[in-house]
C-alpha cells in the first residue's frame, strides 16, 4: 500500500537553527607577551621612540702604574628607534541583517572582532622578532640556513648547546632557573619524543609552584618550551622551522602611540540617515622593534611533518 513519508515535507520543513553559534577553533598566542618586550612611551608630538643602549666597558686587566693616571676611556652610546604604525579593522551590520538574523549578530560580531584584534597583534609582534636574534642552527656544523636538511631537527642535544651558548654570550637567565623557547607544533613534536633519562618533563609533572606560561608544555635542556600554531617558518633547502629563545632581558622594544580600542557606532552614525548600518571595528596603533640581536636567539631547524 501507499505510504505517506517525511519526504514529501521537503518543501515545507526548516531546520531548528541553535542561539549558540559553534565555538571557532583558536590557538594560543603566544608572542604579544608585553612582559616579554622593553615597554616605551612615545612622547606628545612623536611617532619614534628611542631606546638607548649603553655598553659595559672593557674589562681591567692590567695594573696602575705607581703614581700615574690611566688614560681615560670613552662611553659607547647608541640608540634604536621603534616606529609606530596604526591598525585596525572594521564589521558593517545592516539594519536587515539584525532584525533577520536568528542569532545576536552584534555580540558575536564584537567577540570576534576582540579576537581579530588579538590575534593581529600577536602576528606583528612574531613577524618583527622572527627577522632578528641570534642566529643558531640545529646541526652544529650548518653556516647557512640553506645548510640545513630534513635530516637536521631540533633535539635534546641542540637545545642542550643552545643554553650553553646563551649562558656564554651573557644572556642572562630568569629566576626560576630556564630560559624560555617559543617552537611550532612541529619542533615541539620532535623534542617531545626526546626520551633519554633526564629529557622531556611534563608540565605535569612539575614539582614546584610557578605558575605555566602560555602555551607552554613541558621542560627540556634548561628551557621552559612554549608551543604557537604560528610559528616562523623559512622557505630554503627544507622548510625551517625559527624557535624564539630568550631568557630575564628584553630583546626587542614596544610602544604604543595609540592604544588598542574598541568602536561602536550605533546606525544613524556617519551620514546613515536611514539608519541602515551598525558598525563595530578595533583601532590600535603601536610598534616593536628589535633591540639587540644578542639579546635572544632564533633558533633554525628542520621538524617532522605533520
Amino acid at each position: 500500500m501507499p505510504q505517506t513519508t517525511s519526504t514529501i515535507l521537503a518543501s515545507v520543513i526548516t531546520a531548528s537553527l541553535q542561539q549558540k553559534t559553534l565555538e571557532p577553533l583558536r590557538a594560543a598566542l603566544v608572542y604579544a607577551n608585553r612582559a616579554w618586550a622593553e615597554q616605551g612611551t612615545f612622547m606628545r608630538g612623536s611617532d619614534i621612540i628611542k631606546f638607548a643602549n649603553v655598553p659595559d666597558l672593557a674589562i681591567v686587566t692590567s695594573p696602575i702604574a705607581e703614581g700615574v693616571t690611566p688614560a681615560s676611556v670613552q662611553l659607547s652610546v647608541g640608540a634604536v628607534s621603534v616606529s609606530a604604525d596604526q591598525f585596525g579593522n572594521v564589521v558593517d551590520i545592516s539594519d536587515l541583517t539584525k532584525v533577520k538574523s536568528p542569532i545576536d549578530i552584534i555580540n558575536t560580531g564584537a567577540e570576534r572582532l576582540a579576537r581579530n584584534a588579538a590575534e593581529s597583534i600577536d602576528q606583528l609582534v612574531r613577524d618583527v622578532i622572527a627577522l632578528g636574534g641570534t642566529q643558531f642552527f640545529s646541526d652544529p656544523t650548518a653556516v647557512i640556513r640553506s645548510d640545513l636538511t630534513s635530516a637536521d631537527p631540533m633535539t635534546a642535544a641542540a637545545l642542550r648547546r643552545l643554553n650553553a651558548t646563551m649562558y656564554k654570550n651573557k644572556v642572562p637567565m630568569p629566576a626560576d632557573g630556564y630560559y624560555r623557547i617559543i617552537v611550532s607544533p612541529n619542533v615541539y613534536f620532535d623534542l617531545r619524543n626526546e626520551t633519554a633519562a633526564g629529557s622531556w618533563q611534563d608540565t605535569l609533572k612539575y614539582t614546584d609552584a610557578e605558575p605555566l606560561l602560555a602555551g607552554e608544555m613541558g621542560r627540556l635542556e634548561g628551557f621552559r618550551v612554549m608551543r604557537a600554531v604560528n610559528a616562523p617558518t623559512f622557505a630554503s633547502t627544507t622548510t625551517v622551522h625559527a624557535s624564539i629563545a630568550f631568557g630575564a632581558v628584553a630583546g626587542w622594544g614596544w610602544g604604543d602611540l595609540q592604544s588598542l580600542k574598541t568602536y561602536h557606532e550605533a546606525p544613524g552614525g556617519n551620514s546613515d540617515v536611514l539608519q541602515l548600518s551598525e558598525k563595530l571595528g578595533w583601532k590600535v596603533d603601536f610598534g616593536v622593534g628589535v633591540l639587540d640581536n644578542a639579546r635572544y636567539y632564533r633558533a633554525e631547524s628542520a621538524a617532522t611533518t605533520l
